[in-house]
């Protein structure tokens, strides 16, 4: 059985095994599983009257420190600040003009300048404090996803689009006017990234050879997780009918719904129709 001396001098050096592998990890950039600032820290600035409303969390596995913001399309202006902008107050290091995915340098020193940014494109943006050196931090501003409610509305026309069906013979092509209305909503993940839904509205008239017509109204929903940094492409296959008004046949596409998510918060989307075929 162990003496209580010779536990009490186990534990000592334990105790000292773990600050050294503490002090290790801070000075090697790894994760560090408390936050080096004791006090609670915001993205202040122009957008949101230099007030309180935008609270940064900390993210231990990343040492950093992250709040997502509702910008407008122009220019902002900001620092990261405690509360009583005395303990916290980081303010430009160089020219003081972020760029969206270049890290921008902030000085330690209290009282310095804004930091100055410009985005194209209305949204949520995620400002991320890289605190992994305390000395010389840095802040990354990249777009997140939709602002608003988190719905991205649109329309697309597809006016004098023309279509063979083999089945229709003399009667083809089929000369239709499509219009594509959709409502793309955004909903933040525990785990930081997104989950967008896609609810698309597609309604179209068409003529064939004879002058019958045909008429297509249809919502078709498209899920899929996306990254934080908004920059993907996902891509949906489904099926479309042209309902016959007359005493023609019904009309089946098969469509590709492809939508590509650049850095800078743009969205791109592209429909395309094929595989005509006569529905049995």
């Amino acid at each position: 059985m162990k003496s209580l001396r010779s536990i009490g001098v186990t534990a000592f050096c334990v105790a000292v095994l773990l600050g050294i592998g503490l002090s290790q990890a801070k000075a090697a950039g790894q994760p560090v599983f408390s936050p080096p600032y004791d006090v609670e820290l915001f993205v202040r600035g122009s957008f949101n009257s230099w007030g309180l409303g935008s609270e940064m969390k900390f993210d231990s596995t990343q040492n950093e420190y992250v709040a997502y913001v509702e910008l407008t399309q122009g220019g902002h202006a900001f620092k990261i600040a405690s509360e009583d902008w005395l303990t916290v107050d980081l303010g430009f290091a160089d020219d003081g003009i972020a760029e969206l995915g270049v890290p921008e340098p902030l000085t330690t020193t209290p009282g310095y300048g804004n930091v100055y940014i410009e985005v194209a494109y209305p949204g949520v943006y995620s400002f991320r404090l890289d605190v992994s050196d305390l000395g010389n931090p840095s802040v990354l501003v990249e777009y997140a996803r939709p602002g608003g409610d988190g719905t991205d509305r649109y329309t697309q026309f597809y006016v004098g689009a023309m279509y063979f069906f083999d089945c229709l013979g003399a009667a083809s092509p089929v000369v239709t006017d499509i219009t594509v209305n959709g409502g793309l909503h955004a909903r933040q993940t525990p785990a930081g990234g997104f989950i967008y839904r896609d609810i698309v509205q597609i309604d179209g008239v068409g003529y064939d050879q004879y002058g019958r017509e045909y008429r297509m109204n249809l919502t078709a929903p498209l899920v899929f997780n996306g990254k934080p940094n908004g920059s993907s492409t996902y891509s949906n296959v489904a099926v479309a009918t042209f309902i016959a008004q007359d005493d023609g046949p019904n009309l089946r596409f098969r469509y590709l719904e492809k939508l590509t998510y650049a850095p800078n918060g743009e969205v791109r989307r592209e429909f395309v129709f094929y595989e005509e075929a006569c529905s049995e």
